[in-house]
């Protein structure tokens, strides 16, 4: 989920934290270089519930691309104000058709708040929940549950994963740091048709790496998720455009990457 513990926090407790993070955003950059012409989009679906499998998978397999979906083990199984999550098959599921299954921690927990410790048993619990249902597969890249980070976590995360991404809006070009990729809210009432086109259509015309990320696709989505429909129109619209439409730990070699 994004960031709704904001909301409880006073405005100075605000801005110093995001003080904070446009801090640790600077410092400690995992920096490559692309100029690649080829603009990418990515969809991807954070601590994802069932319908992100049932729903934004088939969407994406209709089309003839993949995406990557952010484990927590933790939430296997279980029901979240009223919303399934997924299920350990899913897992499979989603691997076997091509998709990217990343990592998310295990407890979809604020890795800021975490010692050393905790954040390596975060990690290795969540690869292990992988490893029962994948043997030996890798989980390459990461989502910072909630966007929340430190530097700790960060420089720490950046040699453990190819990737990390945030929730900070954004495109990826030029010089990117893939401890901290940026990425766009795909939720329903947020973003509408026309601001999605007009995403797409910078992406294309700028040669980047568009990712979007969303939760629930649902006919009722939650005020995290999105419905199908606009989800469609998000791949189809990238599509159209041009631009390649693969996982995150896929597009990171599309865009050609080259160090300086």
């Amino acid at each position: 989920m994004p960031e709704p513990w904001l909301a409880d926090m006073s405005m100075l407790t605000r801005i110093a934290l995001r003080a904070r993070a446009e801090s640790n955003r600077r410092l400690l950059k995992k920096s490559i270089w692309t100029e690649s012409k080829q603009p990418v989009v990515s969809f991807s679906f954070d601590d994802f519930p069932r319908s992100a499998v049932a729903s934004g998978a088939k969407i994406l397999e209709a089309l003839g691309v993949c995406g990557t979906f952010y484990v927590a083990g933790s939430l296997c199984g279980r029901t979240i104000e009223g919303i399934p999550q997924f299920e350990a098959e899913d897992v499979c599921r989603l691997a076997e058709a091509g998709h990217e299954i990343g990592c998310h921690t295990f407890s979809h927990r604020h890795v800021s708040r975490m010692t050393a410790e905790t954040l390596s048993q975060e990690i290795e619990r969540n690869a292990a929940f992988v490893d029962s249902q994948l043997p030996g597969y890798v989980l390459s890249t990461f989502a910072y549950p909630f966007g929340d980070m430190s530097l700790r976590s960060k420089h720490r995360l950046q040699h453990r994963f190819a990737a990390c991404r945030s929730t900070d809006e954004g495109f990826n070009k030029e010089q990117v740091d893939l401890s901290y990729l940026r990425a766009i809210r795909l939720y329903e009432g947020r973003l509408e048709e026309g601001s999605i086109k007009s995403l797409v259509g910078k992406a294309v015309e700028h040669g980047a790496w568009l990712i979007f990320y969303t939760h629930d696709v649902d006919t009722a989505p939650t005020r995290f998720g999105c419905s199908p429909r606009l989800l469609e129109f998000a791949v189809t619209e990238a599509l159209h455009a041009g631009a390649k439409v693969m996982p995150v730990k896929n597009a990171m070699g599309a865009v050609r990457f080259a160090g300086r």
